[in-house]
């Protein structure tokens, strides 16, 4: 084979990497267009539920009295007639219950109290909101911008919406926010003291409360059958649900700008009908999580603590297994029920829907245009300029190796030519007879031939 067929051939082949990028990359691009096409744009608003009395699988579920007990994981309590519970939980407590009836449809260490991190602030804005006009403004102090943890930025001294600041504590935990509110709702001492009071009332025995905030502090504890039993109140109360299926707001800032925040919910927006309600992270209690979700008509709450930092799949699998058992499985116990609304003070709000599609000035203000944004999930001119942007960097780095590997090549090519190249010959001379002789091939010292 002659060397140009060779390099024609080499080439070829290293086209062949480009070739395969770009067939891996277009299914894929083609399959987020479709996906963000066909979905329902608002699944988190008014999800597809599953067929009533089938399981999570599909499957038909057998009657209550024909279904056999599952084997229950040690610490866990189950009713009887439910599915086995999910495998390879992490969470060190958990429960599941009905939001409409209170029904406890199974939990693991429902009374064992522990460290809240942020989803103390469910209780905090149970306490703070309903007594304050979401239009009113507050001026935010220097023990807000001071305050530890996650904060969204206020600038001291500056006066904020309320709604603003009851945005940013909770879909984005923000302390400086809470902070603010607290300090204009009669200042910690007098927050905690009505929050602790508000969770005797609730039947919330195992909470108490040192820090709105939900950080770390000594004495401040609450369990999963409590941290159930303030979702519930959360979703009665309107002063405080109609911030919590809010994906993602734009706050404004003193100079006329704006800044961005987004919802810390794992499940909003990726789980089916999820309602809100609170997660929380410190480095001592671990993964925190409350959340609600409704489906077919009925509204179940899950419970974490002690969980890993993606919560999530915990919460999935235990909502999944709720939706399979609510109704079929005898209830283990009942929360108690939420208290009327508090009400006072604030006007009735409108609907998510409502207040992110057509904000009052100044207002929060929900980011996205489409319903899927609204919703939570990323709309289909996002998926497009993620694959759009993989595309060209898929091309970018295949185009920059194709290069290397050619021009290293083309070196390899150079260098091998000049190796076998032509040499120069000896030096020849011609002798009386007529034939030419290498003079390095004379022995040394020979004479001349003569004529």
């Amino acid at each position: 084979m002659s060397p140009r067929t060779v390099a024609a051939w080499r080439a070829r082949l290293a086209t062949l990497p480009l070739a395969a990028v770009l067939a891996a990359l277009v299914p894929v691009v083609l399959l987020c267009a479709v996906w963000a096409l066909s979905s329902p744009a608002a699944a988190a608003v008014a999800p597809v539920p599953p067929a009533a009395g089938s399981t999570a699988a599909g499957a038909p579920a057998p009657p209550a009295g024909n279904r056999p007990t599952a084997p229950t994981p040690p610490g866990v309590l189950v009713g009887a007639g439910a599915t086995s519970i999910p495998t390879g939980l992490t969470a060190g407590g958990w429960l599941v219950a009905d939001a409409d009836s209170g029904q406890i449809l199974a939990a693991k260490g429902a009374d064992v109290r522990d460290l809240p991190a942020s989803t103390m602030k469910i209780l905090t804005a149970l306490v703070v909101l309903p007594g304050l006009s979401s239009e009113a403004r507050v001026a935010v102090g220097q023990d807000a911008a001071k305050v530890d943890g996650t904060k969204v930025g206020l600038v001291p001294g500056q006066t904020y919406l309320v709604r603003d600041l009851a945005t940013a504590m909770l879909i984005a935990s923000g302390n400086d926010a809470t902070t603010a509110l607290v300090d204009a709702a009669g200042g910690q001492d007098a927050v905690v003291a009505r929050m602790n009071a508000l969770a005797a009332s609730l039947g919330a025995s195992d909470t108490h409360a040192v820090d709105p905030t939900g950080l770390d502090a000594p004495g401040q504890l609450t369990s999963v059958r409590d941290l159930a039993i303030l979702g519930r109140a959360a979703l009665a109360e309107p002063a405080v649900s109609r911030y919590l299926t809010i994906p993602r707001a734009v706050l404004p800032t003193p100079n006329g700008g704006s800044f961005e925040i987004q919802n810390h919910n794992l499940l909003l927006g990726r789980y089916p009908g999820t309602l809100g309600v609170k997660n929380g992270y410190t480095v001592a209690a671990d993964a925190t999580y409350v959340g609600a979700v409704r489906r077919d008509g009925r509204t179940l709450l899950v419970a974490l603590l002690r969980a890993a930092p993606n919560y999530g799949v915990d919460a999935r699998a235990l909502l999944d297994w709720g939706f399979a058992n609510v109704g079929v499985a005898t209830p283990i116990g009942t929360l108690p029920a939420p208290p009327p609304s508090h009400g006072a003070g604030t006007p009735a709000p409108r609907s998510t829907a409502d207040e992110n599609s057509a904000p009052a000035a100044g207002a929060v203000q929900a980011a996205g245009s489409t319903a899927r944004d609204r919703s939570g999930g990323p709309g289909w001119l996002t998926w497009t300029a993620l694959g759009a942007t993989a595309f060209a960097g898929a091309l970018t780095v295949v185009g920059q190796r194709r290069r290397q590997v050619l021009a290293r090549r083309r070196a390899q090519r150079q260098r091998a030519r000049q190796v076998a190249g032509p040499r120069p010959l000896p030096e020849q001379r011609e002798t009386a007879d007529g034939r030419r002789r290498h003079r390095a091939h004379e022995a040394p010292g020979a004479s001349e031939p003569r004529p």
